[in-house]
């Protein structure tokens, strides 16, 4: 990270003392919600995580079902080796639930991976085409600026309608 920041202040003095630096920012967040492909992605993810979300209530349901049974059964009058098959039924379908969470949530994360990294590509692919139209020497986002003092100029408009 040092080694970054200094060769970025390199950088920064370079080409102060050889020319004329523009500088700019960009607001990539706002630039993609501005997408309607990036909002139908997001919108596509939504949709499947809520019916993951019906599928482990369901599941959530049958453990709670389940768990109530047991309940009933579990008497001295019960022989231990019923209540331990309903134990081991319950432990079951709990663990069921868990690996179903996880698999959701990696094929969410892969899902979105594979749907909005080429969105992503193509908004820095603009920004580039930007910067080298408009003769930027460097474009910061705007959430994580590394200096203050200097003239900065919000391309963010200027991106969204390159890509429209």
């Amino acid at each position: 990270m040092l080694r970054k920041f200094l060769l970025f202040i390199c950088i920064l003095t370079a080409t102060s003392v050889f020319g004329q630096s523009k500088f700019g920012v960009v607001d990539f967040q706002n630039i993609l919600e501005s997408l309607s492909e990036y909002n139908l992605v997001k919108l596509q993810l939504q949709e499947t995580s809520n019916r993951y979300n019906e599928e482990y209530k369901k599941m959530s349901e049958d453990i709670d079902r389940k768990f109530e049974d047991y309940q009933t059964i579990n008497t001295a009058s019960t022989p231990e080796s019923i209540k331990q098959r309903r134990v081991q039924e319950i432990q079951n379908l709990q663990k069921r639930a868990e690996q179903f969470l996880e698999t959701a949530e990696n094929d969410l994360q892969r899902q979105e991976n594979q749907l909005v990294d080429p969105i992503k590509v193509r908004v820095k692919d603009a920004i580039r085409q930007v910067g080298e139209e408009l003769g930027f020497t460097f474009i910061f986002p705007i959430d994580a600026p590394l200096f203050q003092g200097v003239e900065v100029e919000d391309l963010t408009e200027v991106v969204k309608q390159k890509l429209q």
